[in-house]
């Protein structure tokens, strides 16, 4: 039935490659990765971060693959961009998905793999390796991500949060992304994204606020949300520890 969600994993232990399928409301998508052991967490990881409304927009990518993910929530839903090219042209296919009934279906796809492993002897491994595809990091990594998805709910980012950040656009038409305060300092962190019209490849920027202190950008320009995510909680953990002003020139 096209509405039926299902997922299958399948790792190449030879070279570390990872492939994942994922069917459901009539779509097929596939994601490739090289280097499983790194990049199965980091999957869970982005989703996590999507699924708990740290950010509401982000990005992967193919791990050595020609291959990107854009992956943006639209209330209950997740839709996904995945960008390749063909004769230096870039080609975009798009999908839209049950954001909960996804992450319910790569929970059990993955469950099921981790299950036919142990039945065919390969789990628990003989000798533990960190760079293994099934690892005890991979595996802790996934029951996290299958914990919180599970005991959870679906946390956007609140539309009134937007709304309050419209009169401080930074570039043209970006909004809002992220928003982190400094209770001890006063201070909120803002994180703004704009994409480039020709290609849709994503830039953010880290803007700060607070009394007295106008909105002012951080000049480092990230490709990655999730680094420009862990820049600002870097810089927060700072200055709630006292520290980190020089850093952002106060």
């Amino acid at each position: 039935m096209e509405n039926q969600y299902t997922c299958r994993f399948d790792i190449d232990y030879r070279n570390g490659d990872a492939e994942i399928k994922l069917n459901g409301n009539g779509q097929d998508i596939y994601f490739k990765f090289m280097i499983a052991f790194v990049s199965i967490p980091s999957f869970f990881s982005v989703l996590l971060q999507l699924w708990n409304g740290k950010t509401n927009k982000t990005e992967i990518d193919g791990f050595g693959f020609a291959v990107r993910y854009y992956l943006t929530v639209e209330e209950k839903n997740l839709c996904i961009d995945r960008l390749t090219f063909k004769n230096g042209q870039p080609i975009f296919y798009n999908y839209k998905f049950d954001f909960e009934r996804f992450a319910k279906a790569l929970d059990k796809g993955f469950s099921e793999y981790l299950q036919e492993q142990r039945n065919k002897g390969i789990l628990p491994l003989k000798v533990e390796e960190h760079t293994h595809p099934l690892s005890k990091q991979v595996i802790k990594e996934y029951e996290e991500f299958s914990t919180i998805f599970n005991e959870g709910k679906l946390n956007t980012i609140r539309i009134l949060g937007l709304e309050e950040a419209e009169g401080n656009i930074l570039l043209g038409d970006s909004h809002a992304s992220f928003f982190l305060n400094s209770e001890k300092e006063g201070m909120q962190f803002i994180i703004k994204s704009d994409y480039k019209r020709d290609y849709k490849l994503g830039m953010f920027v880290i803007c700060y606020r607070g009394e007295g202190i106008e909105e002012t950008v951080v000049q480092t320009v990230f490709e990655d949300m999730v680094d420009a995510i862990n820049c600002v909680e870097l810089l927060v953990h700072s200055l709630e520890n006292g520290y980190g002003k020089d850093t952002l020139g106060l």
